[in-house]
């Protein structure tokens, strides 16, 4: 029994034919065709009348890529609204994180929907590198968001310094209030 490979990324990609080459506004007018399902001898038939001879079989060939192209568009676009949907619902995410959770949420659904043959057909390799590659991202996040808290940190503390200097110079009575102040509502954190 021998086990499918999948194709890399890259060989998905748009060959480019003669309807890739063509002037935009023809191609939008064949794209609006192949949307509304006219049928590719009527394309064919568009074209020549605009100066264009093409074949059918290569009509179908723009067709499926075309087609491609739009679902993966469409997949995108809802892969978008989930990521605003998500935003909407947690505003203190950040975009990051709200990508992060639904990468997630999509491995867990698709996890719990891969049948026992799919998993014997996905290569451990490709697994380990698809689960490593999310472990990385959670990570990334999770580095930068204890960076900019030092970093938050560390500036609050310099104006702080900054704002007590000044007043030790120019309000020395206010400076010794206020340290009495926040040495009493430490003593009191601490109790």
């Amino acid at each position: 029994m021998s086990k499918k490979k999948r194709r890399p990324y890259k060989e998905y990609n748009r060959k480019h034919g003669k309807i890739d080459g063509l002037p935009p506004e023809l191609k939008a007018t064949v794209e609006q065709m192949l949307l509304t399902n006219q049928y590719y001898w009527q394309i064919q038939e568009f074209l020549a009348e605009n100066g264009v001879s093409v074949s059918q079989s290569a009509i179908c060939r723009y067709a499926q890529h075309f087609d491609a192209d739009m679902q993966r568009l469409m997949i995108a676009n809802e892969n978008f609204k989930a990521m605003m949907q998500e935003l909407e619902r947690c505003p203190d995410l950040d975009t990051t994180e709200a990508i992060v959770r639904l990468t997630s949420q999509n491995l867990f659904k698709a996890l719990a929907n891969t049948s026992e043959e799919e998993w014997q057909e996905i290569e451990p390799q490709e697994l380990m590198k698809q689960a490593t590659g999310l472990v990385r991202a959670a990570a990334y996040k999770k580095r930068v968001e204890v960076q900019n808290q030092t970093d938050t940190e560390a500036g609050l503390e310099a104006v702080r310094q900054l704002v007590f200097d000044a007043m030790a110079k120019e309000r020395p009575d206010l400076y010794e209030e206020v340290s009495k102040f926040l040495k009493a509502k430490k003593a009191e954190g601490l109790e």
